[in-house]
């Protein structure tokens, strides 16, 4: 839940085992409207908040840590890599509108909610994404970073 999201956000750079990828996204917003303002080298939260919102359309990201996670992780993050450069029409950007904190923080748990139910159907089915499935997920990252650099003004 947005909620949820938000109630991470005070985890940032903090050693968490059970994770706050949620938050992180919020917080290296933050940091990067904070640095911003006081003239100093803001574009490194922004780095970190683009490898967070890559990683928020990760399925693996969203479940438990077991067998078939272990297994697979590695395998799922690396799926296009080899060609997504000569792919870029397929990561189909579509709006997401951002206005406030709240909105992020609804965006978020949009994503990860439907990244987790995937995540879950790959564990059931016993399967890696396939290509399809793998563009549709960066097309939600890559919607979703258009949007943080709209909120931003960049």
């Amino acid at each position: 839940t947005p909620e949820k999201v938000l109630a991470q956000v005070e985890k940032y750079n903090q050693i968490d085992p059970s994770g706050h990828l949620y938050g992180a996204i919020i917080a290296s917003v933050r940091e990067y409207i904070e640095f911003k303002k006081k003239g100093r080298y803001a574009e490194y939260h922004l780095a970190y908040a683009v490898h967070y919102i890559a990683d928020l359309s990760q399925p693996l990201h969203h479940t438990l840590y077991e067998d078939f996670n272990r297994q697979y992780h590695s395998k799922m993050d690396g799926i296009v890599n080899d060609e997504v450069l000569d792919n870029l029409d397929k990561i189909k950007v579509y709006p997401i509108e951002i206005k406030t904190e709240q909105d992020l923080a609804k965006e978020i748990a949009r994503i990860a909610n439907l990244s987790m139910v995937l995540g879950y159907k790959l564990e059931d089915e016993g399967r890696l994404l396939t290509r399809e499935e793998t563009y549709i997920q960066l097309s939600h990252s890559a919607s979703l970073m258009k949007a943080v650099l709209g909120y931003l003004g960049n």
